[in-house]
């Protein structure tokens, strides 16, 4: 903690001399000035009486963090460390009083549960703030996956879906932007240094690319899988198995390059691969069918159609339509007046071990 209280003032820890009777301006108990030749000088609860407001340990990553990111954000508002929100019970790192909406910013460096990130985001709706999370060094080292992505990422003008980290060191923000799902379930992001605030609102000036999916290494990763009895790839291989075909031997015809916004589970050709083996199993179907087994198939690959932050609520309609517009022009199907009528078969594997020797030939 940086600011406490004496009386009925506040002071900042930098300021502040060993003889005060300080006390959390949060919760109103007696706090411990600290200072040392490693850490920045701050204030600590007593292991007997801790705050009963949120919060985490003042690491030195945390305090020195804190008053760098005052410093970064200033141009947009008068910026309060430590701001307490009585009616929330919540305490932001740092106060922005921005135009025409206050920024609560979260400086988080401890591991924080989604229920908590969740609650703390709600809250700062609540009051009017917009919640800014930024993430320490721990987050920096993980490799990018939905954990991250489902807690903290949000959308940023210029950015897209982006992930904020602060680096002590560097003073810099790293954004991990543009952040998508490769068709075969890889979770893809381009990465930019950010060393103003000026430069954060510009956004980045590099094109965006993305490389297409190995499809026979995915294919040899999910024979791999279902030999190990992968607990995801259970219910997958099972409903294309009561349909007469496995998994692995998906046509060619139902690949695709497309990304998606970082939300379909396992990915959204294994999504593809489902839902064609049910439709295939029709004469006739309508959108209203075709959406039915898409929504199935969406909670089979462990899709989601929102996150704490931000939520893409027709992302199945739309991967539901690109498929069945590839389907007509493949002239697997034909688009009638109420729905679409099965014209073709794609063609599965019937020994999809042979198709398995051929990619991995092709995988050297």
């Amino acid at each position: 903690m940086l600011i406490a209280k004496l009386e009925s003032a506040l002071v900042d820890a930098k300021n502040a001399q060993r003889s005060g009777s300080y006390v959390c301006p949060a919760c109103g108990h007696r706090v411990v000035l600290h200072r040392g030749t490693r850490v920045q000088p701050y204030f600590a609860h007593r292991p007997a009486a801790p705050c009963t407001f949120p919060g985490e340990g003042e690491t030195a990553q945390h305090v020195m963090g804190k008053r760098q990111l005052a410093a970064f954000f200033a141009d947009w508002g008068t910026v309060t460390l430590e701001r307490v929100l009585p009616t929330i019970q919540q305490r932001a790192d740092c106060w922005i009083a921005h135009q025409p909406r206050a920024i609560a910013l979260e400086f988080q460096c401890s591991p924080i549960s989604r229920e908590d990130v969740a609650a703390r985001t709600q809250g700062y709706r609540d009051v009017g703030a917009y919640p800014f999370w930024l993430l320490g060094k721990r987050y920096a080292q993980q490799r990018l996956g939905w954990r991250l992505i489902d807690r903290f990422a949000g959308w940023l003008k210029g950015w897209g879906l982006c992930l904020l980290f602060w680096d002590v060191d560097r003073q810099q923000v790293r954004v991990d932007h543009h952040i998508c799902q490769a068709a075969t379930g890889e979770y893809q992001c381009q990465q930019t240094w950010v060393g103003s605030l000026a430069a954060l609102v510009q956004g980045p000036h590099r094109r965006q690319w993305w490389p297409e999916p190995n499809l026979a290494r995915f294919r040899w990763e999910l024979d791999r899988d279902l030999r190990r009895s992968s607990d995801t790839l259970k219910p997958l291989q099972t409903a294309v198995y009561l349909t007469g075909h496995h998994l692995a031997g998906f046509p060619e015809s139902l690949v695709t390059t497309q990304v998606t916004p970082p939300l379909f589970g396992r990915g959204v050709l294994l999504w593809r691969i489902v839902v064609a083996a049910w439709l295939f199993e029709h004469v006739l179907f309508s959108f209203a069918t075709a959406q039915r087994l898409g929504e199935e198939a969406f909670r089979l690959v462990g899709g989601a159609t929102a996150a704490v932050r931000f939520q893409v609520p027709l992302v199945v309609t739309h991967a539901l339509e690109t498929l069945l517009t590839d389907l007509v022009t493949a002239r697997f199907l034909k688009r009638e007046t109420n729905g679409w009528r099965v014209m073709a078969q794609p063609q599965w594997a019937a020994d999809y071990t042979a198709w398995l020797e051929n990619d991995e030939k092709k995988l050297g």
